[in-house]
């Protein structure tokens, strides 16, 4: 009797410890996102005068967003390879590293090609798949989603506040001051963010073949992989086209440079609320169900891609009438695929693995981030040629498709060696 007693207090304590530690992780891993997204605002402060100053058009000014999205897409792909052979904290020192730097550099360079180089290496040092990966190891599989839905809502919501603090900031400073303000606070960020994550009790990458440990194969030969990375696709060409094309819109609209502002806004924050609820249904479907795969890909297809296709394709036939439409298909638009980014990145620890996770998120957000760079350039383009009713449908059919390809995803089995 004594023994069990003692053997059931000691138990409590472990998980009571673990408990605490796995919300540090998450609060850590958390409070480094919505610093990075935060600072990378000051990037829309910059614009204008750096298209005064290098005589820059509407493409070539894109181009700062797209060169940011190739660097996260190659930068999260070396950086799951490099979990594997470096392990978390030297992967997180070498990739904030890169972001800060970079951060610090742009105010002082007087070439606009150098600049790019720059915002690609600030892509490429986010951290979006280490804290990923690490809050998926230390989270179980019941509480996963719910988990890793509030880690990528703070892009959301670094987003918005970096949106408020850069128009406080630029009252006072120019934009080459604000960008070193926000990388010392990066810097501030990342020391609490180093002494807050730990990586999980086992490691997530153990093996340096990336072979998942239940099924002997390797990822690179799983079909369902390439899905995922398709699905992301898709998703980054829904969602960064949007953010990146929404206010120039309404701004052709006819509505005022605050408004257009705020339906931006809306429009982004929504991921703050769509992201951790995207993880929290597929979460709860998983529970009822026992069927993970599914629970993910549904709460992929109807919850999220499903609303993003109908906001997106209603945008061009209500925004021009009046403003709460406008605030309406924003607000819907913004919910619907940033509420698949949890399903979609737990798939592959999922359903391949925990050895999978790093490397299975970075080949996926790796070919996703071609949708990125793509649809802010193209979307505008086409648009220019025959009306944004055709952009906003093209921007539309891509969350259609993320709905059709999620559809088929539980019927692709995973290949055994």
């Amino acid at each position: 009797m004594i023994f069990f007693v003692k053997t059931g207090y000691k138990r409590l304590i472990i998980e009571s410890k673990t408990g605490a530690q796995k919300v540090c992780v998450l609060a850590g891993c958390c409070l480094m996102l919505t610093i990075a997204y935060m600072s990378l605002s000051a990037w829309s402060i910059a614009v204008p005068a750096l298209a005064e100053t290098f005589q820059l058009g509407e493409i070539l000014i894109q181009m700062g967003n797209a060169a940011l999205i190739a660097g996260y897409a190659v930068g999260s792909f070396i950086e799951g390879k490099m979990l594997i052979s470096s392990g978390f904290r030297k992967t997180s020192v070498f990739a904030m590293g890169l972001f800060i730097v970079s951060s610090v550099l742009i105010p002082f360079v007087q070439s606009y090609p150098l600049i790019l180089a720059l915002r690609f290496a600030m892509g490429f040092g986010l951290i979006v798949n280490i804290t990923t990966t690490v809050v998926s190891g230390w989270f179980p599989l019941k509480e996963r989603g719910l988990a890793t839905g509030i880690l990528l809502g703070c892009i959301g919501l670094g987003s918005a506040f970096g949106g408020i603090v850069t128009g406080v900031l630029s009252s006072f400073f120019g934009w080459q001051e604000i960008f070193l303000i926000l990388a010392g606070v990066t810097v501030a960020g990342f020391v609490v963010f180093l002494v807050m994550v730990k990586p999980p009790p086992e490691p997530v990458v153990e093996s340096s073949t990336a072979m998942d440990p239940d099924t002997g194969l390797s990822i690179y030969r799983q079909p369902v992989l390439w899905l995922f990375a398709f699905i992301l696709l898709c998703m980054f060409f829904n969602i960064y086209g949007m953010y990146a094309y929404l206010g120039m819109y309404m701004r052709e609209q006819g509505y005022s440079a605050m408004e257009a502002g705020l339906f931006v806004f809306c429009n982004g924050f929504m991921a703050v609320v769509s992201t951790p609820a995207g993880g929290l249904i597929s979460d709860r479907i998983m529970r009822k169900t026992g069927n993970v795969l599914k629970a993910r890909v549904y709460t992929i297809a109807f919850p999220a891609a499903l609303a993003g296709f109908v906001g997106c394709a209603l945008i061009p036939f209500l925004a021009p009438l009046g403003f709460w439409a406008a605030i309406l298909v924003s607000l819907l638009s913004g919910w619907g695929c940033p509420a698949a980014n949890s399903p979609v990145l737990l798939l592959p620890v999922d359903l391949l693995g925990k050895r999978a996770a790093g490397t299975g998120i970075g080949i996926i957000i790796l070919i996703a981030g071609i949708g990125g760079i793509v649809s802010p350039i193209v979307v505008p383009f086409v648009a220019a040629l025959t009306g944004w009713k055709t952009g906003w449908m093209i921007t539309a059919f891509s969350a259609f498709v993320c709905v059709m390809i999620a559809l088929i995803i539980p019927k692709v089995k995973v290949r055994k060696a």
